[in-house]
């Protein structure tokens, strides 16, 4: 009778032992593995296009570029990176312990920056709600741009099909934790103090800046400048 009892409590127990098991050697796996669970807790990257859609939903292409991401406070560079305008999703691929690779989602629970080549990133919430930020400048007064693409039907040519616009861009001035938007050098000079307009419109003139054609380096010396007067 005993046996009987003992034999039915293995059998009871056996799958949940197993389970266990299991569980404790994919972590000991992941461990050895490295993936972080700060930044590989994301959920699978799945978007279809309608067939025939015209260009594509990146910030530049579907290729990843090297980069970096600060989550919770902790800092990951190295890795394969893309933003998705259209979902307003940032993107992380890597290769699994079998060589295959997988995009995930990078959650932005704990998100903090993040950057693609030369240009950084912040996830930051003002009044029209959590959004990712091109960050330009590093002084007290920042520009700020918020990107994005729509899908639209393209009805040209006789023929009819979705295609994704060129990026959108809207502009921002970061003073003081309020954010301010500016669409040329007018309304950009008049976020500024009265008696710093002067100055403001010389470097405009001495540097020849153009807004619509200016480079990033070029809005990152300027509203250095900006910051320091």
């Amino acid at each position: 009778m005993k046996s009987a009892i003992h034999l039915f409590l293995i059998l009871i127990l056996l799958p949940f032992s197993g389970k266990l098991i299991s569980q404790d050697v994919a972590a000991v796996y992941d461990r050895v593995y490295g993936l972080d669970p700060v930044l590989y807790n994301g959920k699978k990257y799945s978007y279809f296009l309608p067939p025939g859609t015209g260009g594509n939903q990146f910030i530049f292409s579907p290729d990843f570029f090297m980069g970096d991401v600060t989550i919770k406070g902790k800092h990951f560079d190295g890795i394969a990176l893309n933003y998705d305008l259209f979902n307003q999703q940032l993107l992380l691929q890597y290769a699994d312990e079998t060589g295959a690779f997988n995009i995930i989602v990078i959650s932005n629970a704990w998100l903090e920056s993040f950057s693609l080549g030369d240009m950084k990133f912040a996830y930051l919430n003002f009044k029209d709600g959590p959004r990712y930020y091109q960050v330009i400048g590093d002084g007290p007064v920042r520009i700020l741009y918020y990107r994005r693409k729509d899908l639209k039907l393209d009805v040209s040519y006789g023929g009819s099909h979705h295609t994704f616009t060129p990026p959108v861009k809207s502009q921002y001035v970061l003073i003081e934790d309020r954010l301010q938007q500016f669409s040329n050098k007018r309304s950009l000079i008049a976020l500024f103090d009265p008696g710093l307009k002067p100055q403001i419109k010389n470097y405009f003139h001495i540097n020849k800046i153009k807004l619509k054609k200016a480079s990033d380096k070029t809005m990152t010396e300027l509203i250095n400048y900006i910051g320091n007067l």
